[in-house]
């Protein structure tokens, strides 16, 4: 059976819909719009606090798992669909792993150093995954 094509809302269907949602929102049943992340300052706020880090602490690493470790359990709103966050927590543990292996690899040719473009190739695919 061929799936149904959806016709588009009218402009009175999304406006009916939008105050639906507001009294909703309003009654307490359905939680408010989240405000749009800036990702850009979100991401330097990340490096400075990162960068600023109490470095007499020798266990950031364990934070650092426990904190992937949550981010990877995260999933889209209502749906069980794994959330970009998960992803990229995932894309961490295996750039680790890859980053790991590369290192391994020029040791044991007896290498020291790489050009950063051989390093970058190594773990193209999962940055573009």
């Amino acid at each position: 059976m061929a799936a149904k094509k959806r016709r588009r809302m009218s402009s009175a269907e999304k406006k009916e819909r939008a105050e639906i949602k507001r009294g909703l929102q309003e009654a307490g049943i359905i939680p408010p719009d989240k405000p749009k992340l800036n990702r850009k300052r979100f991401i330097e706020e990340a490096k400075g606090e990162w960068n600023s880090r109490e470095n007499a602490c020798f266990t950031w690493e364990l934070y650092l798992v426990e904190a992937l470790s949550y981010l990877m359990t995260q999933t889209e709103s209502r749906s069980q669909r794994a959330s970009l966050e998960a992803v990229g927590a995932a894309k961490a543990l295996k750039l680790a792993i890859r980053l790991r292996e590369f290192y391994e690899m020029l040791r044991k040719k007896g290498e020291k150093n790489y050009k950063l473009i051989d390093q970058y190739e190594y773990i193209k695919d999962i940055l573009d995954a």
